[in-house]
């Protein structure tokens, strides 16, 4: 008998030793001969399970519901043989040996192709196999690709999202080795799953895209992200769990007004609570990790930056100055995650999840702890400059700038600016593609509508702040990065950009203007490139937050951008008399019809701004929340002074929140001219978000200039209802007014048409016969 060939030898000592492992080595046999073609498989395969008086070389299913005949153990032995007697017939010798010794090696992923796609694996669990998975091929990695692709998708959906849009994408950029530095830097209870949530999910696939495309694009080079950890949701349960507070998961089903109420305590519960052992010894790690370089606890829930429910600004995210012994350092930092925590249940996210019918979810946070990006200058830490960018602009300031072109909101200092809503400070917009196209030409509006503060991180104080940025200029100008591409020099009735590398500080009136970073940095290039790529490669519109340190440009988050409705143009009607036009506006206007509005609510900026304390004018927020809950949804308009949702100086604007506004159909903010306030283009704050996703359209009203109308005796003569439907607040009706808009149109109602082509919206009142 001549000898056998070395591979039967191993085949049939793997039939007496190990049965499992020779059915899995058979399958891969089947899967080589189909990719070859090879008919006597296709033959084989076929005849199985067939029913008695069937055709065995059919393998088409006729109609008939039979089921198929089981094997039995002895056929299904008779069968793998038959198997390998097709590739013995078929196939060199040699090719055989060489495919089951590759098999073989590619055993070694099974711990990890098990771990990744059992439902019930542990974080410790894939941990342990990630690890045993390196241990086990070091650099020279074997593996099927079938093996590595389910890997890929598994761990994906274990540990970052179970979205299957983000899961199909995911799973293309992520390698195997990318996990097993990642979970380095989770931290959870080692007994539970949990993802890290989907802001974390969002910059994550951010990174990897940038990453494997930056070999094609030269002007990704310099790119980079800031060291991150990440705390798993199942963090959060352990938390509520060991501190006996289960009985937070109810909050969501009260009313908004005692969800608000219990919030302070609510907050001052979680801060105070206990962490279990495991999350602490997380939390340490992380500490001695970053070091004292200053950090930020940001949220990162699982319906986060997700498709359609963005959640901007719902959340907190929390600056920590990380100074003082490792202890104190410790202590903020878990007081922070806490925080984070208690923001679960409070009445904005819980008002925008019931919204969007997600309120019966079982929100859970997840938590990235972020290095901050920036460098010391003189006592504060900071960025030279932040923002935001956007793939679609849906806020045009020029025709000429079309939707596509994107955009880009800039600010000095911390980012904090760029997605906040700040009394009478302005960051610079900017369109990506047209950056030459201006949103303050002239000299006089690039003077008054410039930044004039910024937010750092005071690392002797240890808190965040917010410093004048003429003082700071003036101070510590000589060590600020880029400052002569930030800022520009008024002199002699003009804007100059600084001339040289130098820049006198301590006599120079700066301003900032960011002319030298738009113009002759890569900058703009790079941004440019950076949301093209993801926009294409996610197969969406991207929001994307940025810090620039003076050497490096780094990403914060990535996610998909709220988008506002197609709607087609709407042409303004030219015959509607004088007496029944409410307003008009002419600038920043965008496309949008509403008609049938019965009510509207008018915050006087005169009475508004003569409220002499900080407690009225936060009162109110509180009438402008109750009748918000109280009007019929979507059938009626807020108007007021300056900025809705101004943080900082709120005499500039009424201080609401979105729960306090997500009702209305139209938000108008008035820009008079005796004040110092002009409606800045909110695009791009977390604010403006909210009003795209619930698809409330807002504009801009400046009533002084030449040729607008706006019907101030109509507001001053027509019949106030805040007594009858808010007794408590009547006190304010001078301030506030709630006009029935019957009873100034004859019994019928209000429209707004609004044009963005033509840039002119015109409100008129509709007779009921109309």
């Amino acid at each position: 008998t001549p000898e056998k060939p070395d591979w039967e030898v191993v085949i049939h000592l793997m039939l007496k030793t190990d049965p499992a492992l020779f059915l899995r080595i058979t399958k891969k046999m089947i899967y080589h001969l189909a990719r070859t073609r090879n008919e006597n498989i296709d033959d084989l395969m076929a005849s199985l399970g067939s029913s008695v008086g069937h055709d065995p070389g059919e393998g088409e299913w006729h109609g008939i519901n039979m089921p198929k005949v089981r094997e039995d153990i002895s056929s299904l032995t008779r069968l793998q043989n038959s198997i390998f007697e097709i590739a013995k017939k078929t196939l060199p010798p040699s090719e055989i040996h060489d495919l089951i010794i590759l098999w073989l090696h590619q055993e070694k992923a099974r711990p990890l192709v098990m771990a990744s796609h059992r439902r019930g694996s542990t974080l410790g669990e894939i941990t342990d196999a990630l690890h045993r998975f390196r241990e086990a091929y070091g650099d020279t990695i074997i593996i099927s690709p079938e093996d590595e692709k389910s890997i890929r998708a598994n761990l994906v959906n274990r540990i970052l999202s179970n979205r299957l849009e983000y899961i199909s994408i995911a799973k293309e950029y992520f390698r195997i080795e990318d996990f097993i530095g990642l979970t380095d830097r989770i931290v959870g209870p080692s007994n539970l799953s949990g993802k890290i949530g989907g802001k974390a999910a969002g910059m994550l696939l951010a990174e990897r895209i940038i990453a494997g495309e930056m070999p094609r694009y030269p002007e990704l080079e310099g790119v980079s992200f800031a060291r991150s950890w990440y705390l798993t949701s199942s963090c959060m349960l352990e938390v509520i769990r060991y501190n006996d507070m289960d009985e937070v998961a109810h909050i969501k089903y009260l009313g908004l007004n005692e969800i608000r109420q219990a919030q302070p305590f609510l907050e001052q519960i979680f801060k105070n609570a206990t962490f279990p052992a495991e999350i602490m010894d997380g939390l340490r790690r992380i500490i001695r990790d970053l070091g004292n370089t200053p950090i930020i606890v940001r949220s990162s829930s699982l319906l986060e930056d997700s498709f359609g429910a963005a959640f901007s600004g719902k959340y907190k995210s929390l600056f920590l100055a990380n100074t003082g012994t490792e202890e104190e350092r410790l202590q903020s930092l878990m007081e922070a995650v806490a925080e984070v925590y208690a923001s679960v249940f409070a009445p904005d996210p819980i008002e925008y999840r019931r919204e969007r019918g997600l309120l019966d979810f079982s929100e859970e946070m997840g938590i990235i702890i972020q290095e901050v990006i920036g460098c010391r200058i003189g006592p504060y830490f900071l960025p030279a400059f932040a923002g935001v960018a956007f793939t679609n602009n849906e806020f045009r300031w020029s025709p000429r700038i079309r939707r596509e072109d994107g955009m880009i909101r800039l600010v000095a200092g911390l980012g904090t600016r760029a997605v906040d809503r700040i009394a009478d400070n302005y960051p610079v917009l900017i369109s990506t593609n047209r950056p030459e196209i201006k949103v303050n030409p002239l000299l006089e509006e690039s003077l008054r509508y410039s930044q004039r503060e910024l937010d750092v991180i005071n690392l002797e104080l240890g808190i965040p702040e917010t410093v004048d940025i003429a003082d700071l200029i003036r101070e510590h100008g000589d060590s600020y990065p880029l400052l002569n591409q930030i800022v520009s020099v008024y002199r002699d009735g003009q804007l100059l950009r600084p001339m040289g590398l130098l820049l006198n500080t301590s006599i120079s009136d700066c301003f900032v203007t960011f002319h030298g970073v738009i113009d002759k940095s890569p900058f703009i290039p790079r941004m440019r490139r950076i949301m093209d790529l993801l926009r294409e490669k996610r197969g969406t519109p991207v929001d994307v937050e940025f810090a620039h340190d003076g050497e490096r440009l780094c990403i914060l988050q990535c996610r998909p951008q709220t988008q506002a409705l197609a709607v087609d143009r709407v042409i303004i009607p030219v015959d509607i008399p004088e007496g029944r036009k409410v307003f008009t506006a002419g600038k920043f206007v965008t496309t949008g019809l509403l008609k049938d509005i019965e009510y509207l609510v008018y915050v006087d900026p005169g009475g508004y701004e003569a409220l002499p304390t900080r407690e009225d004018l936060k009162n109110v927020a509180k009438v402008i929340g109750d009748l918000n809950l109280m009007l019929p949804r979507r059938k009626f308009i807020l108007m007021g002074p300056g900025r809705w949702g101004s943080r900082g100086d709120i005499k500039l604007g009424v201080p609401v929140r979105y729960h306090d506004i997500n009702n209305t159909c139209l938000l108008v903010e008035i820009a008079r001219k005796k004040g110092s306030y002009l409606p800045e283009l909110s695009f791009g704050t977390h604010f403006f978000q909210d009003l795209v996703e619930a698809n409330i359209q807002y504009l801009p009203l400046y009533p002084d200039e030449p040729e607008m109308v706006f019907n101030m005796d109509l507001f001053e003569t027509a019949p106030n209802h805040l007594a009858r439907l808010l007794p408590r607040f009547a006190a304010y009706q001078g301030v506030v007014k709630v006009i029935h808009t019957p009873d100034i149109a004859s019994g019928g109602t209000l429209t707004v048409a609004m044009d963005g082509d033509a840039n002119f919206a015109l409100a008129y009142l509709v007779p009921p016969d109309a």
